[in-house]
């Protein structure tokens, strides 16, 4: 069932939260648009603030007590100002549908998008496996919302709208992938999240010049370490509020490197990876065994669209380990990047979702 102690949730500049007696006007008025009743399906014909306090404070609060419905807000982060409605309901065990509108005021900023991957965060926090969304044919908007956020088309057919109105809806649904384990484990490998204990390793391995040659930083400092290190602990999943995973990468109890992967574009479920290996164990494929391991996760656990590597050209080490794992270089930009004194090529090799071969990942 839905836990109402997961909120508030925020992805950059919008949060997902209760609502409160302060959003009745700017929910009533909201309901007004032509575009929400055409397309918002509202259980009730019309809306006053009144009204929408008295949801509030019954139904709505009864409803997310008990985990069975969730009649949430959008606000803008910075401002907490009411955006637009997020519903969760037909609640199970396993699953529940997801309804939504903008405030007409709030349109064109993300909000929808955003909303809905929280929406789709906080199921899978209540524990949740499936979402599914309809929407009417002639709704183009609603439809390039959901499927930006993962939802797939799986059928259309009549049915009734929570209004109650028989109508012709195109059904979508997505898939929650249940929270990973940590750590991960590859045959010779274990993956995990950064801790703080990690400051000394980290110095050692990135303040080595040759380690750093081509990477954008200098060598750190234990100071520089310090700053890197709390960033890095900070990145818990790409559906956390960082956007990025960060992982140490250890072999027989000993770390000898990092691997990271970070959304380039949340909107397009676009991501790049980037990785370091201790030199003293490189030549025994445990860099391209991680970063196997995290490419999987991309695309079969987060569902990412495309997953980018960027480099030095003259990195040749990661060139052939990005091609060893199934990367495709896609561009060699000329001089396109001035680092520590100089101008320097970048190559950036790619791999789509559609070219992935499935795994038993999360099987």
């Amino acid at each position: 069932m839905l836990d109402a102690s997961a909120l508030p949730i925020t992805f950059q500049n919008t949060r997902l939260r209760p609502m409160s007696d302060p959003d009745a006007g700017a929910y009533a008025v909201g309901t007004k648009d032509d575009a929400v009743r055409r397309f918002g399906h509202l259980p009730e014909p019309d809306y006053t603030p009144e009204s929408v306090r008295r949801m509030i404070r019954n139904e709505v609060a009864t409803g997310l007590l008990s985990g069975s419905l969730a009649v949430l807000a959008l606000a803008d982060a910075a401002t907490d100002q009411f955006v637009g409605s997020m519903v969760l309901f037909d609640v199970s065990p396993t699953s529940a549908e997801v309804g939504f509108w903008i405030h007409p005021d709030a349109r064109g900023a993300g909000h929808a998008h955003r909303g809905l991957e929280l929406a789709s965060l906080f199921a899978k926090r209540g524990g949740l496996r499936t979402l599914t969304a309809r929407t009417l044919p002639e709704n183009r908007a609603s439809q390039h919302c959901l499927t930006a956020a993962g939802f797939r088309e799986v059928e259309r057919r009549v049915g009734t709208t929570p209004a109650g109105h028989r109508q012709e809806l195109i059904h979508f649904q997505r898939d929650l992938a249940p929270a990973i384990e940590w750590p991960l484990e590859t045959e010779r490998l274990r993956l995990r999240l950064h801790e703080p204990v990690d400051a000394g390793w980290l110095h050692e391995l990135y303040s080595r010049p040759d380690v750093a040659r081509y990477l954008l930083d200098e060598p750190w400092t234990m100071d520089v370490t310090r700053d890197k290190l709390a960033e890095r602990l900070s990145r818990t999943g790409i559906d956390s509020d960082s956007g990025a995973l960060a992982l140490v990468i250890e072999h027989e109890g000993v770390a000898i490197g990092d691997v990271t992967l970070w959304l380039s574009d949340h909107e397009n479920r676009q991501a790049e990876i980037g990785w370091v290996l201790d030199p003293t164990h490189s030549g025994r494929g445990f860099a391209s065994e991680a970063v196997r391991e995290v490419l999987t996760l991309g695309f079969e656990h987060y569902r990412l669209h495309r997953i980018t590597a960027q480099m030095d050209a003259r990195n040749s080490t990661s060139a052939a380990l990005a091609r060893r794992v199934g990367l495709r270089l896609e561009a060699h930009h000329v001089q396109d990047w001035f680092s520590k004194g100089e101008w320097t090529d970048t190559l950036v090799y790619a791999r789509l979702a559609s070219e992935n071969t499935p795994s038993s990942y999360g099987a």
